[in-house]
């Protein structure tokens, strides 16, 4: 009995550890503009490191998922794009490096570095986000 109950202990333990680790968030974007806009996404993975990840392209109408596996929290998500992004006046806002002009994805921080610009990205307030006409 009592092996039966450690093992009962031990699977609920690994489904636990497996369901934590397997975190995603899936964020919606759609472009409404006229124009093809990049994205790049400013995201914490755990309590002291972030992930700078970009560009997604998206044509004219386009909308797909971008999905990060590393993080668990839309709240914890930042937004930049291309295409005129507009920071609203309650938006709340987080500057970070993003490559110029070339796919990437950094978890160590770009500052100041060759072939790197600063942005301005506002936090994700839910999982879906359109990128307006401008």
């Amino acid at each position: 009995m009592r092996q039966l109950i450690y093992g009962a202990v031990a699977a609920l333990l690994m489904t636990s550890f497996m369901a934590s680790a397997q975190a995603t968030v899936r964020i919606d974007i759609k472009n409404d503009s006229t124009e093809d806009c990049s994205v790049a996404l400013n995201a914490r993975i755990d309590h002291t490191k972030w992930l700078t990840v970009g560009w997604y392209v998206y044509a004219a109408g386009e909308e797909a998922p971008i999905i990060l596996d590393e993080v668990n929290d839309i709240r914890a998500v930042y937004l930049y794009h291309d295409c005129s992004l507009k920071v609203g006046e309650n938006d709340e806002t987080k500057r970070a490096w993003v490559k110029v002009n070339r796919k990437f994805s950094d978890t160590v921080p770009m500052d100041g570095q060759e072939g790197y610009e600063e942005v301005t990205f506002i936090r994700l307030q839910q999982s879906q986000y359109v990128i307006p006409s401008f």
